[in-house]
């Protein structure tokens, strides 16, 4: 029996696709614990897995960009370095989501296996440029070594606080540069947790760093009475939710773009942006499955993150996409290069007419998200990547 620890930080929507991961190992007969947000304790538990805190949660009064993140933990590196080792003490294999590099020194100094478990697609390659930075294609030389360099820029604001870390841990220094050298050089194996019929795998993809396919939620408790009672009363809805995205006069636009349409059945899911109508044929909702909701109504519109995309995409539901940080315009991007919805609107470019014009026009790529849908459908992620820990893992033992 293997004691396995998740390392993972960020939204819930960085953790969800992990306790996923963590079942699934489990019912194979590993012990899983997964360290992340106290706030975020009762996904890890609801999956049956064991539960160790990080000493930082992560506000929710405004957008998480990506250097918002970085300063955050930065400021609690050496805290967090410290919890992770306590979480890790038994560990045989560590699992590292992208902001879990301190369970990489962690592993070196106990003598664990470790690999990476990713959800966006980080690798460097020629075939298109690091989501985090751009949407548009650089050409395949500065594609490459743009990701090389920007996953060299991600590390600075932590370079200070990880060496302290690793002298702490009694290791001999190494650079972020060498860090990454040293994991290309002894192929660290990394796991991503999305499909090649989203993302197609470029020629120079190393193998050792595969697509596993999604590793979908668990199924939960199932929709709200009052939701489900809305969904069987009616045509299926449109829905529009940003979840934890937040911006200055989101909720305005949103409530003239839904004035526009005219009569028609829609759910709003309040979000961190509090998004409201006054409008009595529209239901408001808190936090509901996407799993069992996205499947019930017409057009999904949302952030673009990772997990939203996913659902949607596997719903078969044609989507609008309003992107607002980090990786959201990589996959707003993709859903619209599979022909599963209309053209992203950027939230710098959001105004209500944009967005009811996108809401209207989205029907017609019923059939391209019907397609993804059905690709989607035929693989089973969570399977493909228990069969990789179990390969790839014993390569670094």
């Amino acid at each position: 029996m293997t004691q396995i620890v998740i390392i993972t930080l960020g939204t819930r929507g960085d953790v969800v696709p992990y306790a996923s991961l963590g079942a699934a190992l489990a019912a194979t007969g590993d012990r899983v614990r997964i360290a992340t947000h106290e706030s975020l304790r009762r996904h890890v538990l609801e999956a049956g897995l064991d539960f160790a805190a990080l000493p930082v949660d992560l506000p929710a009064d405004e957008p998480l960009t990506a250097s918002r993140l970085a300063r955050l933990l930065a400021a609690r590196w050496l805290d967090l370095g410290q919890a992770i080792a306590a979480a890790a003490r038994d560990a045989d294999l560590l699992l590292l989501a992208p902001m879990g590099w301190l369970g990489y020194h962690v592993a070196e100094a106990t003598g664990a296996a470790s690999m990476g478990a990713f959800l966006q697609p980080l690798e460097p390659t020629t075939a298109f440029p690091p989501p985090l930075v751009t949407t548009r294609s650089l050409g395949g030389w500065a594609n490459l070594h743009t990701a090389r360099a920007f996953r060299l820029l991600g590390q600075a604001p932590f370079a200070r606080p990880a060496a302290e870390f690793r002298r702490r841990l009694g290791l001999p220094p190494l650079t972020p540069a060498a860090m990454f050298r040293r994991m290309d050089r002894d192929r660290w194996p990394v796991l991503y947790g999305f499909s090649s019929h989203v993302v197609p795998a470029p020629a120079d993809w190393p193998a050792h760093r595969p697509m596993t396919g999604y590793w979908w939620p668990r199924p939960g408790a199932g929709l709200s009475p009052r939701l489900r009672d809305f969904l069987d009363a009616g045509e299926p809805p449109v829905f529009l939710g940003f979840g934890s995205m937040v911006a200055p006069g989101v909720p305005d636009v949103v409530e003239e773009a839904l004035a526009r349409l005219g009569p028609r059945r829609i759910v709003v899911q309040r979000g961190a942006a509090d998004l409201s109508t006054t409008r009595a044929d529209i239901l408001v909702v808190g936090d509901e499955p996407h799993a069992e909701l996205f499947p019930r109504v017409s057009v999904v519109v949302h952030h673009a993150g990772a997990g939203t995309t996913a659902a949607a995409l596997r719903a078969g539901v044609p989507a609008v996409t309003v992107p607002f940080t980090a990786d959201q315009p990589f996959w707003a991007h993709r859903v619209t290069d599979l022909r599963a919805g209309p053209a992203p609107v950027p939230l710098r470019r959001l105004s209500a007419g944009r967005l009811a014009e996108a809401i209207e026009a989205a029907d017609a790529y019923r059939p391209g998200a019907a397609r993804v849908a059905d690709r989607l459908a035929a693989e089973d992620g969570l399977a493909a990547a228990v069969e990789q820990v179990r390969r790839l893992g014993r390569s670094v033992q």
